[in-house]
């Protein structure tokens, strides 16, 4: 919704802040990903091939491996541009025994210099709703500080708290 010119004119005129789509955890796959990719381009290597693979026992887990599509352009709208042309998001899946648990395989292949092949493989395992909560509180402060300001539409301060803030594709 944050992402649709017409949704965001409309909150605008009206005063009201409008935040974004798809908010990234406090340290969830998409930020830890996205830190790694960042890493190879500081350190000079080249990007070969990654992949990120989500596994969770939510009801929005759920959801997701029902509709699929959104969530993988928002994951890959959390990475570089030119990152997400090497990067596949495999299915979600949903395992009720995790729970509340999430658990992230990635795997990162790069190549540096004189042909140094580089291979990384990361998993991580959060508890889904904690790594939300303190963004979500932040997104509070935003909005009531917006509202309180008179201030309405896209927040900009928002950005690095979403994975598909406006301007990312749909």
């Amino acid at each position: 919704m944050a992402r649709d010119p017409l949704w965001l004119g409309r909150f605008e005129a009206a005063g009201l802040p409008l935040l974004g789509d798809d908010l990234a955890s406090q340290f969830g796959a998409s930020v830890l990903h996205k830190a790694l990719l960042r890493l190879l381009e500081e350190r000079g290597l080249d990007l070969v091939s990654s992949y990120q693979v989500n596994l969770g026992g939510t009801e929005d887990f759920r959801n997701l491996v029902e509709n699929p599509n959104t969530k993988k352009q928002s994951k890959l709208n959390a990475l570089s541009a030119t990152a997400a042309e090497k990067v596949q998001m495999a299915p979600l899946g949903y395992l009720s025994q995790l729970g509340s648990q999430k658990v992230t395989h990635l795997n990162v292949e790069a190549q540096g210099w004189g042909a140094m092949a580089v291979s990384l493989d990361v998993k991580l395992k959060v508890h889904d709703p904690s790594g939300a909560a303190g963004v979500n509180i932040d997104l509070i402060r935003i909005a009531a500080s917006a509202l309180r300001g008179g201030r309405g539409g896209y927040r900009a301060e928002a950005t690095p708290l979403f994975k598909s803030p406006p301007g990312t594709a749909v």
